[in-house]
């Protein structure tokens, strides 16, 4: 029983073991699946973010190139690092899939002078992941800036065929000599070459950066330099905040006035107290409303006696029964100039003097336009130019790619096609035919430059006369003041006058109803008055009655963090704000100033030359025809008989 007990608890185990070996596999299984897709999805979002990066690069390096920062010269190279895309805020920080940073030393953007066109290459670096693009750009009809991406056209190429009919060859000619000048295989012409390797020598181009020196501040209106660190300048300025002072709270009164710091309080409760009228010299109360009180008497009234008036003198002026009257006469006189130093003598008009002096205007003389020339550099009166021109037959050849096919372009101003290999091969399909096949190498033509320099005398500007390398002219400033007039003479219109005066008297007369009395006229009224009422020392008026109020002064107090200045709270506060240093030529990395030039070395190099020989036959009699086909394998004219000549011609936008 034992023994069949322990059987079956074996049995178990290893049945359990069978299904966890099972499941585990079953989740390894799904777990590759998982990984592998995931690992898709990840590769696709790399190509799209690393694609978008060089896309941004690209589109800067297109607004940046403009024509003045274009290479100059076939083969010369400029480069815009992505350090300086960001130096020069064209760019905002570039990003792997993974948040990295992509390498701004190594990433750049970079376009080569080629015979008519730009060649633009976007190259891109972040951490494992490198490529690059090409773009071919130009300055095309359809740009819309400086130079644009190239579009290209539809070209299609015709095939030249002939065939002859009639006639026969005569025999092969004599070998003509060795030379590099290119010969074609025709049925006219036999064909020989052999390659010879020689050396040549070109410029190869050496860019190298150069320290120019510290990138600077510039002056910041209002504000002092800080600090200058990693091209950012720091600036900072103190400015004075002005508070008003604070009165405190005291308790039991209220704030009544407030000046400065000296704050008045009044104790909220009063005591009161009738006015008191006051005693009028002459007058009898007759009562009091308020704090007006009314009087009244009899008075003798006075009036001041009229004076005549005069014909020809002024108001008179009366001292009791007698009128003193006066008349002026006015008395002109010239007004005077006064000195201005370093000013000629001055012409007076009216109140106004005009002075004027000699002043020397010096500028600089201008140099002529001379067509062809570069801009000119002035030293004095002598303007210096140079011109490089380009030789139309004088170049080197520099290697550019292979080509192959049925026949060798021939040389045009661009590019110089030298055969490598011919092979002599049968094409059957169906019927055989025998045709050349060639291997070329391709030579860009390089130009040969030479500079012309010239000089012309520099020129003033009218008015201007020559003087010791620069251009002067006398010119007169005028300034204006005014005259004075002498003491006690005052000034009208355009002269100086003083007014005299003569006098003269005459009795004064009453008015109707009043009495000549000592020096005045009077007469006898009863008049009314009032006064105000006056409330007793330390009260003061309240409504109709008289209050008296407990009163304090404080001072007053400035806000937390002022301090006390003169009659206002005051504290310095302090501005800071940041500003990019510039480089005065070159460009900027790390704060320093840096340019790049390019440097020119010979190099030599050994390049293959193909010599070609030929001779000739002649065909008698017979007549050729000639057919042209967009295709270099037509066969129903290779049926007919016809066969390739060799020449092609271009056929722009199809057909």
């Amino acid at each position: 029983m034992y023994e069949e007990n322990r059987r079956f608890s074996w049995t178990n185990l290893f049945i359990k073991i069978i299904i966890v070996i099972i499941f585990i596999l079953f989740t390894i299984w799904l777990l590759s699946l998982s990984t592998k897709g995931m690992s898709n999805s990840l590769n696709v979002l790399t190509d799209q973010v690393f694609s978008e990066n060089i896309d941004k690069m690209k589109e800067v390096g297109k607004s940046y190139f403009t024509t003045e920062r274009l290479p100059k010269n076939v083969g010369d190279v400029k480069t815009l690092t992505l350090q300086k895309m960001y130096d020069n805020k064209l760019l905002l920080e570039l990003k792997d899939k993974n948040g990295k940073k992509c390498s701004a030393d190594n990433s750049y953007v970079s376009i080569e002078k080629l015979e008519k066109e730009y060649q633009m290459k976007v190259y891109l670096e972040c951490g494992k992941e490198k490529d690059y693009v090409i773009t071919i750009m130009g300055c095309y009809n359809y740009c819309d800036t400086d130079i644009c991406e190239k579009k290209e056209e539809a070209k299609v190429l015709e095939y030249e065929y002939s065939k002859t009919t009639g006639g026969a060859w005569g025999p092969w000619g004599s070998w003509s000599e060795w030379s590099t000048g290119y010969v074609s295989k025709t049925n006219y012409r036999e064909v020989e070459t052999k390659i010879v390797n020689e050396t040549y020598t070109y410029d190869k181009p050496v860019t190298e950066t150069k320290y120019v020196g510290e990138a600077t501040c510039q002056t910041l209106s209002g504000y002092a330099l800080v600090s200058n660190k990693e091209g950012v300048c720091t600036y900072s300025k103190t400015e004075i905040d002005e508070q008003s002072s604070v009165c405190p709270t005291v308790d039991g009164y209220t704030l009544e006035s407030q000046q400065g710091f000296n704050c008045g309080y009044r104790k909220n409760n009063t005591e009161t107290k009738n006015p008191s009228c006051p005693t009028v010299d002459g007058y009898d109360n007759t009562g009091r409303s308020g704090f007006t009180c009314n009087y009244s008497k009899s008075n003798t009234i006075t009036t001041d006696p009229s004076c005549p008036t005069l014909d020809g003198y002024d108001k008179p002026v009366r001292n009791g029964l007698t009128c003193s009257y006066s008349k002026s006469n006015t008395v002109k006189t010239d007004p005077s100039c006064p000195t201005l130093d370093g000013y000629g003598k001055p012409v007076r008009n009216g109140l106004t003097c005009s002075y004027s002096k000699s002043n020397t205007v010096k500028t600089d003389p201008s140099c002529p336009t001379l067509d062809g020339y570069d801009k000119p550099v002035r030293n004095g009166f002598t303007c210096s130019y140079s011109k490089t021109t380009t030789s139309k037959t004088e170049y080197d050849l520099v290697y550019y790619k292979t080509g192959s096919g049925n026949y060798i372009p021939a040389d045009n101003a661009t590019y110089h096609y030298q055969q490598t290999s011919a092979d002599y091969r049968y094409a059957c399909n169906p019927g055989c035919v025998g045709e050349w096949y060639y291997t070329y190498t391709i030579y860009t033509k390089k130009y040969k430059t030479t500079t012309v320099t010239t000089t012309k005398d520099a020129t003033c500007p009218s008015g201007y006369t020559k003087s010791n390398g620069t251009c002067v002219k006398t010119t007169t400033s005028t300034i204006t003041k005014d005259a004075t007039c002498p003491s006690g003479y005052t000034k009208s219109n355009n002269t100086c006058v003083k007014t005299t005066t003569s006098t003269t008297t005459k009795d004064a007369t009453c008015p109707s109803g009043y009495t000549k009395s000592n020096n005045t006229c009077a007469k006898t009224t009863t008049s009314l008055t009032t006064k105000n009422a006056t409330c007793p020392s330390g009260y003061v008026k309240s409504g109709n009655t008289c209050a008296k109020y407990v009163t304090t002064t404080k001072t007053a107090e400035c806000p937390n963090g002022y301090t006390r200045e003169n009659n206002t709270c005051t504290k310095e506060v302090t501005k800071k704000t940041t500003k990019n240093a510039v480089c005065s030529t070159g460009y900027i990395k790390g704060g320093k100033c840096y340019k790049d030039e390019t440097t020119y070395v010979k190099e030599t190099g050994t390049k293959s030359v193909t010599y070609y020989r030929y001779r000739t036959r002649s065909y008698s009699g017979g007549t050729t025809d000639y057919k042209w086909s967009l295709s270099n394998d037509d066969k129903d004219l290779i049926n007919a008989g016809y066969r390739l000549t060799g020449k092609t011609r271009e056929v722009k936008g199809g057909k």
